[in-house]
Parts: C-alpha cells; sequence; structure tokens
C-alpha cells in the first residue's frame, strides 16, 4: 500500500494517534524539567532533592499503569483518552497552586500518569492494532506527535515562563489541554460519517478472557530478553532531558542552543520515525531491534568525550536517531511477538516497566551529580550498558521471517 492510500484508508485512525502523542508531551519528562530550576527554587530543593521526587512520582505512575494501561482493551479508546486529557489538564494547573513539596510530588505523579503514561499509551495503541504490512507506517505518522511536541513546546515553554513564570505557563497548559479536549469532540461530532477503521480501533476490544497473567508474561523468555534494550532510551533520555539545564550549565551551552538543539532533535525523530515504519512493514520490528540503540550510544560517546560549540546539535541529532525508532519497533516488536488480542495488557507492561526504570534515573543520576561523580564517566556508563543491551535481543525469535521463509520438503 502507498503511503497516500494508508493515509487515505486509515488517515482518522492515524490522525488520532497523532493528536494524543503530541498532546502527551505536557506530561513527559522534556516539558516538565523545563521548569525544573524555577521548581527547585520556590521549594529549596537540591538536584537530588528534586530528582528522587520526581522519580517517586514517576515510579508511582509506571505501577499503576500496569492496571490502568490494560483497561484499554476493554474501553472506547477515545473514552480512555477523554479520562486522560482531563486528568492532566487538573494535574498542569494543581502544580501551578501546589503549596508545598506534598502537592508538588501529588502533582508530577498527576501528570506523569495521564500525560507521558495513559495518553501516549492510547496513541501508539490507536494504531498498533491494524494489519500487519501496514502496522510499522501507520504507528510512523501516528507517533510522530511525540517529536512534533518536543519541536514545538520547548522554545514555547521557555518564552511563557520568561513572560509569564512557571506557575503562569503551567496554567496555559491546563487550558490549552481543555482547549483542545473540546476541539477534538466538536471535530468528531461534525464529521458525522463514519469510518470502519476508526471505529475498529477505537472500539477494538480483547475476548472475554482476560488474557495473559502478569507473572506469565513476565516469566517468557522472549520478554526477558527484549526488557534491557525497552529501558535502555527511556531511562537514559529521561536522565538527559530532566538534568539537560544542568548539563548546559557544565559544558556552557546557552538556552537559545538548547532549545534549537532539541528542535533538531525533533525534526531527525520526525525523519526517522517515517522511515522506521517502512523498514518495519518491510524487514520486521525484531531485526530491527537489534540496532535502534546506536543513535544513543554514539550520543552518549560523543557528550563524553568532545567538547565543540556545536556539540549540542551533534549529540541531540544522535539522540534522535534512536528516538524516531522507539514507540515504532517496540510496539511493533511486541506485536510481532505476542499478537494483538492482548496487546493493550502486555504493552501496559512493557510500557510500566520502561516507566519505572525511567524513574530510577533523574533521582540517581541527581545524587551522582551531588556527589561530584562527573558527566563524562555516567555518560561512558551508559554506553556500556546499550551495547550489552543491543547483544541480547539477537536471541529474540523472528516470527515474520519465519513466517516469509520457503517450507522445506
Amino acid at each position: 500500500m502507498k503511503f497516500h492510500d494508508l493515509l487515505t484508508r486509515h488517515g482518522r485512525v492515524i490522525g488520532l494517534g497523532f493528536a494524543l502523542t503530541f498532546l502527551s508531551s505536557f506530561g513527559q519528562t522534556f516539558f516538565i524539567s523545563l521548569s525544573g530550576p524555577d521548581i527547585r527554587n520556590a521549594f529549596g530543593l537540591t538536584h537530588g532533592a528534586f530528582g528522587s521526587i520526581y522519580s517517586l512520582a514517576t515510579l508511582s505512575s509506571g505501577l499503576l499503569m500496569i492496571w490502568v494501561g490494560s483497561v484499554i482493551d476493554r474501553v472506547d479508546i477515545r473514552l480512555y483518552a477523554t479520562t486522560a486529557m482531563l486528568g492532566l489538564a487538573v494535574a498542569a494547573l494543581s502544580l501551578s497552586l501546589a503549596p508545598n513539596v506534598i502537592m508538588l510530588g501529588l502533582s508530577l505523579f498527576a501528570l506523569r500518569l495521564f500525560g507521558q503514561g495513559m495518553l501516549s499509551h492510547a496513541g501508539v495503541m490507536s494504531t498498533a492494532r491494524l494489519d500487519e504490512g501496514v502496522r510499522g507506517r501507520a504507528l510512523g505518522v501516528a507517533a510522530l506527535g511525540f517529536p512534533a511536541g518536543e519541536a514545538i513546546f520547548p522554545a514555547a515553554a521557555i518564552a511563557l515562563i520568561a513572560a509569564i513564570g512557571w506557575t503562569g505557563a503551567w496554567r496555559s497548559v491546563a487550558f490549552a489541554i481543555i482547549v483542545a479536549l473540546g476541539l477534538g469532540w466538536g471535530l468528531g461530532l461534525l464529521i458525522r460519517r463514519k469510518d470502519p477503521d476508526l471505529q475498529g480501533s477505537a472500539r477494538k476490544k480483547a475476548s472475554d478472557e482476560t488474557g495473559p497473567r502478569w507473572s506469565d508474561i513476565l516469566r517468557d523468555w522472549r520478554f526477558l530478553a527484549l526488557i534491557p534494550t525497552m529501558i535502555g532510551y527511556p531511562a537514559i533520555m529521561t536522565a538527559y532531558f530532566f538534568h539537560q539545564r544542568f548539563i548546559a550549565e557544565v559544558k556552557g551551552w546557552s538556552l537559545e542552543l538548547l532549545a534549537s538543539s532539541i528542535t533538531l532533535f525533533a525534526l531527525v525523530s520526525v525523519v526517522v520515525a517515517m522511515s522506521a515504519g517502512s523498514f518495519v512493514d518491510r524487514f520486521g520490528a525484531v531485526r530491527l531491534s537489534h540496532f535502534y540503540l546506536a543513535g544513543m550510544t554514539a550520543a552518549s560517546l560523543t557528550l563524553a568525550l568532545f567538547d565543540a560549540p556545536f556539540l549540542p546539535l551533534v549529540f541531540f541529532a544522535l539522540i534522535g536517531l534512536t528516538s524516531g525508532c522507539t514507540n515504532v519497533v517496540i510496539a511493533a516488536v511486541l506485536a510481532e511477538l505476542f499478537g494483538t488480542t492482548h496487546l493493550g495488557k502486555i504493552r501496559a507492561l512493557a510500557g510500566a516497566i520502561m516507566v519505572v526504570a525511567s524513574a530510577a534515573t533523574p533521582g540517581a543520576i541527581g545524587i551522582l551529580f551531588d556527589a561530584g561523580i562527573s558527566l563524562e564517566a555516567i555518560c561512558l556508563g551508559f554506553v556500556v550498558y546499550m551495547l550489552a543491551a543491543a547483544a541480547v535481543t539477537f536471541v529474540l525469535p523472528n516470527p515474520r521471517a519465519a513466517r516469509l521463509r520457503p517450507s522445506e520438503g
């Protein structure tokens, strides 16, 4: 199927996925961390203290997503997404009004649960259930919402914070989410022509069976072999984005250069996401899983070994190579290995594990910074881990290659 035909036939499903992944940006680390220095100053927190609060909020939301994510197999995705958007708006407003550290932690927990957790999960799942052969490209286009948010929101957030302060910026976020929700439902009511693909993707439910038990999934060697690679990108990327302002200070990067570099990162992610979707449809996701951490590995090595005026541009562009692949490859790998009937439940567990892993790094890296461990040493440790994780994926079976292999005899 040509790309034009893909958009013609599945455009509304893909558009729904794009909108949800785009709006999930407000609960992502790259956006929240832009207010990090202001939040630390407002509450008198050190790097380690704020990182630990954020890690606890992320860990709690990740564990809850094990159940919350599985609900998507049994309800209309549009209802699921509406709940997430309302919760995200309340969380943004709560953060701007937080009177103490406890409310700060609860607000961060809600931002992570409704934004990074539920909205991104709904966005990916809306297209992950499409048929093999179009799934990869559909996921690739829907996942463009992630880099689109990364390209647009950092500069906008920095400008808002400078103009009306960090609390005013978060109140603006709450208002923007409510407006987007109203526009979404209004557009849905305006376009009354039923789209079978949209209806099927939004309302598709699992069978009456509850699906595999959590313990069964965690004992499956294929799932276990995929875990080191799955957690590599979110854990390390969360560390980089959460401490991006501090890294910029250490390296002498201006905020303007930092914002421009993140925009370049997003643009590279867009190009790679489109290509990754096509490659998934052509070669299979399992095969791509062996190599998708290469960009992040090269970025970490570059940050550790070099220091130049253009370093942030190179660093974030290399990260973009992995970022563009992540949501496409991981969701497609799980669909190839385990099928789509209970994909929501399986991806929810995978997502929870990734969130839990990402929860550990802001606090841990913040503590290492407070202890005087150099940025370069931390980056080299990341490189060693990612090389080992990539090596493990070579033991995974490739169901798609097996189906395409000519039968013997």
